[in-house]
């Protein structure tokens, strides 16, 4: 039986083994049909094929290029990974709209989706669960790999393959069937959202000691270990209803004693030689890869040729754009400007560089629920696919830009995040030098420590939360990256009536949602194939 197949919670059983494997993220089928675990575990080499697998799911959507999947039923362009964690994460938030016609896109905008199959809801749970799969069928094997083959080495990395899937659908779904190589089931049950991040933390802890400290560029070491709990642990109160920030703290200062150093330019860190330029890439510690020849997909390509109109494809090393996303005014209004009068702000004259936009002929504001891409919400260009030479990449339609799942500017956000909020192991003084470092480097004015603390107008908007300077400057640095919703959760504003944005509750000016929208749904195509799975609570 092919993988094309079967469901999600088989799948996660881990009955079936991939149907081929990948070596440096190429499309490369040892069989154009099906491979069983006795066939494609036969050398030293089918296990490092296996690995690279593994990693790739995030970027590719099949085994056969652009237009194969995986899985059947899923659409090998609107299900990337990826590009699915980008639309759930970013599209319903203060960040961006999206302007396709397409069904399930008026819904994930206003934050009033259903049951009703949407594409990036079963592309990212059941991609997720794909990965989570092949983890399983991989540990069933890795006891057997030659010795060349670093047995410790390559099931750790595995493991934290599955554990990111695992955070992933913890912070989309609550809870997901779980399952592993020790508990098969056919009818995987789940654990409640509290045990799954204990898992995922005793996971990743128990692996630890098998990485290395900063890995090969691509590959999972102990900084990308301790990037993951960082990430965990700030967001902990909303997985487990208990804070942890010291721990926070802990796993941010492992990362910045690893080596890495933040990038000489910011723009550079979204470029298509991101990965080969050691002047950005020296601040990434966990990419998701892509290539314009050997790694075809429509992931990181969906984002940039997403956020460009038809004509705006020279300027970033794309044959043309695809008219969909573009920033909402709060997003714009982060940022600092050289007037307040908003009638002179363009692209060109934002004071924080970060702010990376195409304005001309854009209002800044999105007003109608009508969404006419060509002239309300500035486009963001943060990603491209000219490299920092100024030269485009190798594929008009494919970029190269690799995706920056965690980088050092995050952990500094986090750790002064933590620090405010009263996590010990770390002081104020340097957590304001981490935000300063972040802040010069975009051209922005320095601050101070009591700026940490300020209660602070969010998003433009007159919405004054605790700690808002800290969520407006995870926006300014982190936009586009896929961590807005997470973070509005955090500061339980996501479904709030008190902070609003264009199309929030299905309005032009915005309104509150119920607090069900925190969580997706669990794909009725699941739980109509397993009976010991429970809806979450609201659908």
């Amino acid at each position: 039986m092919k993988l094309k197949y079967i469901t999600t919670s088989l799948l996660a059983a881990g009955l079936f083994s991939f149907t081929s494997c990948v070596n440096d993220l190429d499309v490369f089928p040892l069989d154009p049909n099906v491979v069983t675990s006795n066939v494609a575990y036969d050398s030293a080499e089918s296990y490092t094929m296996a690995l690279n697998k593994i990693y790739s799911v995030w970027a590719l959507s099949g085994q056969n290029g652009a237009g194969d999947s995986d899985i059947a039923g899923l659409d090998p362009g609107n299900t990337v990974l990826l590009r699915c964690w980008f639309t759930l994460q970013t599209t319903p938030t203060d960040e961006t709209k999206n302007a396709w016609p397409d069904a399930w896109v008026s819904s994930m905008n206003s934050i009033t989706w259903t049951t009703a199959q949407v594409e990036p809801i079963e592309g990212a749970y059941q991609r997720a669960m794909y990965i989570v799969a092949l983890v399983n069928d991989f540990m069933k094997n890795i006891g057997n790999a030659p010795t060349e083959i670093n047995q410790a080495q390559y099931a750790a990395e595995a493991r934290f393959c599955r554990a990111l899937a695992y955070y992933s659908l913890m912070d989309l779904f609550g809870r997901p069937p779980f399952i592993t190589e020790s508990n098969y089931s056919l009818t995987p049950t789940q654990l409640s959202r509290a045990e799954l991040f204990n898992w995922i933390e005793s996971e990743l802890i128990a692996i630890y000691d098998a990485l290395p400290v900063k890995a090969d560029y691509g590959r999972a070491g102990k900084a990308a270990v301790d990037a993951l709990l960082s990430r965990m642990y700030l967001n902990a109160e909303v997985y487990t209803g208990t804070e942890r920030y010291t721990d926070c703290i802990t796993r941010c200062n492992n990362v910045i004693n690893a080596g890495y150093s933040l990038a000489d330019n910011y723009a550079e860190l979204f470029m298509a030689d991101n990965g080969e330029n050691p002047a950005a890439n020296k601040e990434i510690i966990f990419p998701i890869m892509a290539d314009g020849e050997t790694a075809q997909s429509y992931g990181i390509g969906a984002i940039i040729l997403g956020t460009r109109g038809s004509n705006q494809g020279a300027e970033s090393g794309i044959s043309g754009g695809w008219a969909g996303f573009r920033g909402t005014g709060n997003l714009v209004r982060v940022f600092e400007f050289p007037s307040s009068d908003e009638s002179t702000w363009t692209a060109d004259n934002i004071a924080d560089k970060r702010g990376i936009f195409y304005s001309e002929g854009k209002s800044v504001d999105i007003t109608t629920s009508n969404l006419t891409f060509d002239t309300q919400g500035w486009s963001v260009f943060k990603f491209t696919n000219l490299d920092s030479n100024g030269n485009p990449g190798k594929n008009a339609t494919f970029p190269d830009t690799d995706f920056p799942f965690f980088r050092l500017g995050e952990i500094y956000l986090n750790y002064a995040e933590a620090v405010a909020r009263g996590g010990q192991g770390g002081n104020l003084e340097t957590a304001v030098g981490y935000i300063n470092a972040l802040r010069l480097r975009g051209g922005a004015s320095t601050i101070g420590s009591s700026w940490l603390t300020a209660n602070a107008n969010v998003g433009g908007t007159s919405t004054s939360v605790q700690y808002g300077n800290l969520l407006n400057e995870r926006q300014r640095e982190m936009y586009f990256e896929c961590t807005r919703r997470t973070d509005l959760i955090r500061y339980g504003l996501f479904t709030s009536n008190n902070y609003l944005w264009v199309e929030k509750g299905g309005t032009p000016t915005g309104v509150g949602v119920d607090n069900h929208y925190n969580l997706y749904p669990i794909p009725t195509t699941d739980l109509s194939v397993n009976a010991s799975l429970t809806q979450n609570e609201g659908y």
